[in-house]
């Protein structure tokens, strides 16, 4: 199967020529096919953000190719207009990104500057409230005495409203209470087995990372470090602690028993695992 975005031999660089001259990702070579989850994960400064902003056009490397369903991005006569439409990013904090007097013009402006009809405008502003949770009694309010929670689904909407075929979140869930956080990721999860769409996930919470996603994409010194299967990579849980990441709190319990001397696996990373582990240890199976 051909990969939806490929990057090969990607860089960019800041500040070339000047005493702030920066690499902020060195040599990124990836494959992302269709109907992915994908999670992110890297230390701050790590190129998570600069490498996401490659992927939807917004930043153009400074060597090195990205590929949107075959196609060179930056070759001449490609639409990254197009790109983005079929590449929607959700920045950190989306709601302060609203702008319109209505919830519905927010969700709507995309599809709009899409060229869509009325109608079909109407119906994609209809089910990106739905997919987010909100109820459709909220399309006529002004977006800015929502709560910060429905704020930040009516921004994550405005990007569905567009019907992307790959959807990036960089920190969707950041400043949310538990309950919050696990409503959006699973409206998230939800829509993209609907959509059949890719997701990639930028986020510091490895629970959410080893919930929801099927791949993660590990990122250290500008460079991925790792790209591989959730577990596979949790497997490697020492060295993503080496690295200086956080590893899922279960697995960090599994790491302790281990390090205490009990023969019990470190490559726990979710509580059913872990159950399953534990009851193995006591000899009662698995559950």
């Amino acid at each position: 199967m051909n990969p939806i975005l490929k990057a090969e031999n990607l860089s960019h660089v800041y500040g070339v020529g000047t005493p702030f001259e920066k690499v902020a990702i060195d040599n990124i070579n990836l494959e992302i096919h269709e109907n992915e989850f994908i999670g992110v994960i890297g230390r701050t400064g790590s190129g998570k953000s600069t490498l996401i902003q490659h992927l939807n056009g917004i930043l153009r490397p400074s060597s090195g190719t990205l590929y949107y369903d075959g196609e060179d991005c930056w070759a001449k006569g490609f639409s990254r207009n197009a790109l983005r439409f079929n590449v929607g990013l959700v920045f950190q904090y989306p709601e302060y990104q609203l702008f319109e007097e209505t919830v519905e013009k927010d969700i709507a402006f995309g599809p709009k500057n899409m060229g869509l009809t009325q109608n079909e405008i109407e119906k994609r502003v209809a089910e990106s409230l739905r997919f987010v949770g909100l109820d459709d009694s909220v399309r006529t309010a002004s977006p800015f005495e929502l709560s910060g929670g429905q704020k930040r689904r009516v921004a994550i909407a405005g990007i569905m409203a567009m019907d992307p075929k790959v959807l990036i979140l960089d920190e969707p869930t950041a400043g949310l209470d538990p309950r919050g956080r696990d409503e959006i990721l699973n409206k998230i999860a939800d829509y993209r087995v609907e959509k059949k769409s890719t997701v990639i996930l930028v986020s510091h919470n490895m629970e959410d990372i080893s919930r929801v996603c099927s791949k993660v994409l590990v990122m250290k010194d500008s460079r991925v470090e790792m790209f591989a299967p959730v577990n596979e990579v949790f497997e490697r849980s020492s060295e993503l602690c080496a690295m200086g990441l956080n590893v899922p709190q279960v697995t960090r319990i599994f790491l302790s028993l281990k390090e205490k001397g009990f023969d019990v696996p470190t490559s726990i990373y979710t509580p059913k695992q872990a159950c399953d582990a534990v009851m193995k240890l006591m000899g009662g199976g698995e559950r």
